[in-house]
Parts: structure tokens; sequence; C-alpha cells
């Protein structure tokens, strides 16, 4: 499939803008705490939570992605979510993506991905996913892992620290073209919840 023929899409719920400062500002606070690792912070105006990865896919089939999202959302009423703690995706304590949790809505964000997954596979779409869905969202990826205790003992500092709420209303469909500077997202269609 040729590029120009593809996108390379994803589903994805979006941080709320009132909410951007305080995750920025965690970003920078790790920051300080990094030593000699590597991380690719995401760049402010890409928070969100995905729903569901969808990798690349025919861009004469978008209308039909967002018709299925939106049949998925207009059963599906507007929810509280709030984010509370930071955390880390480790291996063999080696630390990885590097993300906020939540306290509430992430039941609500489970079903939603599911029923959404469930959608897209039963018009032939996309595969099922093959990992339990765990909502979070990521603030940035550990590019090199050694040596990374100072790290991880900030991460165990804040893995309480409330962030703040937001009313999800909605989710996006999204294309990302990746570049050498990091992803360009275009957000191809809007959702809303509830109809």
């Amino acid at each position: 499939m040729s590029p120009a023929a593809s996108l390379r899409l994803f589903f994805a719920a979006p941080l709320a803008d009132e909410l951007r400062a305080t995750a920025t500002h965690l970003q920078r606070e790790l920051a300080e705490h990094t030593g000699k690792l590597r991380v690719k912070w995401v760049e402010a105006q890409n928070l969100h939570v995905t729903l569901k990865f969808v990798g690349d896919a025919p861009a004469a089939r978008l209308a039909e992605f967002v018709a299925t999202a939106e049949a998925v959302a207009r059963d599906t009423a507007p929810f509280s979510v709030q984010y509370r703690g930071v955390g880390c995706f480790a291996r063999r304590g080696v630390p990885g993506p590097i993300w906020l949790g939540m306290s509430e809505g992430a039941g609500e964000l489970g079903a939603l991905a599911a029923r959404l997954d469930g959608a897209l596979v039963a018009v032939g779409l996309t595969e099922a996913e093959r990992r339990p869905f765990a909502a979070h969202l990521t603030l940035g990826r550990v590019k090199d892992g050694r040596d990374g205790e100072e790290l991880m003992a900030a991460i165990r500092r804040l893995d309480a620290k409330p962030i703040g709420e937001q009313m999800m209303q909605g989710f996006s469909l999204i294309s990302s073209e990746l570049t050498h500077s990091g992803p360009i997202h275009t957000e191809r269609a809007v959702v809303k919840l509830g109809g």
C-alpha cells in the first residue's frame, strides 16, 4: 500500500486544555530526575488516552472508521475522569512508558475501548486487541533504561498526586505521521458521546 493511499490511525480521548499545564509541569519535574536516561516526552498538544491503535489503514475507508465510532459513541453517555498519580510500565526494574493514572473513569474508558474495538472488528476494519486495555495517559517514553533508579524514585513520590478532573464528552480519530522530530497528529474526526 503506498503512503498516499494509507493513514496511520488511532482513536484517542484528548486531555482537557485546563489539565495540559499540570501535565507539562509534571513532565518538567520528572525530567529533573532522569540523569543519563534518554526520555522522549509527549508534546503538550499530543497528550491523550489511546482508546484503539489501528495502524496503517486505507485512506479510502476513513468514513467507515468514523461511522463505526459514531455508532459506538451514541450508546455511551459522557462521564467524568479523575487523573491521579504518576506511574511507569517497567520490565525487570527498567523504566518504560511514564504515565498519568486515573482514580475514576478508568472502567468507563475501558468499556468504551472494548466496544470500539468490537465494533471495528465486526465490520472488518481492524483486528481484535491482543492486550487488555490499561487506562492511562502517556507522559513520556524512556528510550534508554539504564540507571533509572532516580527517575523511579521520583515517580514513586508522585504515585498518588491528584492531577485534575475532566468530563469525557467524546473522542477523536487521529492520523499520525512519524517524523525525525516527533509525530505530527492530525485530527480527522471528533465523535461526541451520547449522539
